[in-house]
């Protein structure tokens, strides 16, 4: 595309206040951007990583204890990421730098153009977009490293980063049980869970809002200050969170992240600097300037943090916002245990087969279906039925030995156990 320089017709002067539609936020790159650090090679190294065995109980006699284990050794395997450019130019024509004074529009007495310098307007503007772009590629970055002089290198992004600690919501809004599990998650992988911060969007943000109305849980507003950028706070079981909207968040993801052990990553120009503005050879009566910097992210150990994907992308009802009471009848407190069907073995009148009688009798219009297998264990409430079950229609006799255990499971349409009851095959009929 050719240079479009500022010029008096195509950016015409105004007076008033200046008003950006666009964003400028970057609550994500400001977080972490309290221990800046500096390359001087475009790929730089995130950490090390390696992994030592699970604790045990050693067994070692006296007289073994005389011969030394033989020796073994824990790998070390390094990650890196790479910087990537950005780069941004304005161009300004004399004409449109000498005529800073003549006003376009509804003119009022004593007012003057705003702003007053074209050219700062417009580097401040291309800065700003340099931001955006930094704050998108550190979350959604996909990684590229250079393989030559013609294929760029790029940053990978938080979100490809993690790979250990995603969690699928299957369609479900974000929830406390949810942002507990991604907790979890961390902790298994060894992570620290001190400083997460959870980075969510407004719906997702509504959407655990009110899963805590609902259960009688508070969300504090500006629970702290993490390098300048305000955070809400919430405490779960497993320990406190903190709350940030990041702009950029594909819809139905959050993400958790501890912002103290990442940094951006400058690849400084020798004498220059980076993110630093330059005159470009002039063709004409107008100047063009030239804003460079080269800049990555490092991540740190992807499994500090961890991801929810799938989640509904719904706003939250007056329904989701009520306050839930749950009444359990004493029947149905505990919900690990099945509910009894009344099993009989009998006799049966043919060869290897046995009859099963089942209270209450399946029928056409019962809601729910029977499955049967030979010499299993009570699944657990809401257990899936399917390997090793068979379905049945209530009447065919079933194969079975003397001895064996026969058991009948209601299940849902979902093959999921509800009910269950056993019987055993005391005799019969050769």
């Amino acid at each position: 595309m050719s240079d479009v320089f500022a010029m008096s017709g195509n950016t015409p002067n105004y007076s008033g206040m200046l008003f950006n539609k666009g964003n400028t936020k970057t609550p994500f790159s400001t977080m972490i951007g309290s221990k800046r650090k500096y390359t001087n090679h475009t790929e730089f190294v995130t950490g090390q990583e390696f992994e030592t065995a699970e604790g045990s109980q050693p067994e070692i006699s006296e007289s073994a204890s005389l011969t030394a284990p033989d020796a073994s050794v824990i790998k070390r395997e390094q990650k890196t990421n790479v910087t990537q450019i950005f780069q941004e130019s304005v161009g300004i024509s004399y004409g449109k730098m000498s005529n800073m004074g003549t006003l376009n529009g509804l003119n009022v007495a004593g007012q003057q153009a705003n702003p007053i310098s074209e050219e700062d307007f417009q580097v401040a503007a291309k800065m700003a977009k340099i931001g955006q772009d930094i704050e998108y590629t550190f979350i959604n970055g996909v990684y590229q490293k250079s393989t030559g002089d013609t294929v760029a290198n790029k940053s990978r992004g938080l979100l490809e980063a993690i790979t250990s600690n995603v969690i699928s919501a299957g369609g479900k809004s974000l929830s406390f049980l949810l942002v507990c599990e991604a907790l979890k998650s961390i902790q298994e992988s060894n992570g620290d869970i001190t400083n997460i911060v959870l980075g969510l969007d407004s719906t997702s943000r509504l959407q655990l809002n009110a899963d805590a109305v609902a259960n009688g849980l508070t969300i504090v507003e500006s629970g702290r200050d993490i390098n300048g950028i305000m955070v809400d706070k919430v405490l779960t079981p497993l320990g406190t969170v903190y709350l940030k909207d990041l702009k950029y968040l594909p819809a139905g993801t959050t993400v958790f992240f501890d912002p103290f052990i990442m940094a951006p990553v400058e690849q400084m120009v020798p004498g220059k600097g980076n993110f630093f503005i330059e005159e470009l050879a002039k063709v004409g009566a107008g100047t063009k300037k030239q804003i460079f910097g080269q800049i990555g992210l490092d991540h740190g150990p992807e499994w500090y943090s961890a991801k929810i994907t799938g989640l509904s992308t719904a706003m939250p009802t007056n329904k989701d916002m009520a306050r839930r009471v749950f009444s359990i009848p004493e029947t149905e407190a505990t919900i690990a245990e099945l509910g009894k069907l009344t099993v009989t073995s009998l006799a049966g009148t043919n060869t290897g087969d046995t009859k099963i009688t089942v209270a209450p009798e399946l029928t056409s219009g019962n809601a729910y279906k029977y499955k049967v297998a030979a010499n299993p264990t009570i699944p657990a409430y809401d257990a899936s039925c399917t390997t090793g079950y068979t379905t049945w229609d209530g009447k065919a006799d079933i194969t079975a030995a003397t001895g064996q255990k026969i058991v009948v499971v209601e299940v849902d349409s979902n093959n999921k156990a509800k009910k269950a009851g056993m019987a055993t095959v005391t005799s019969k009929t050769e």
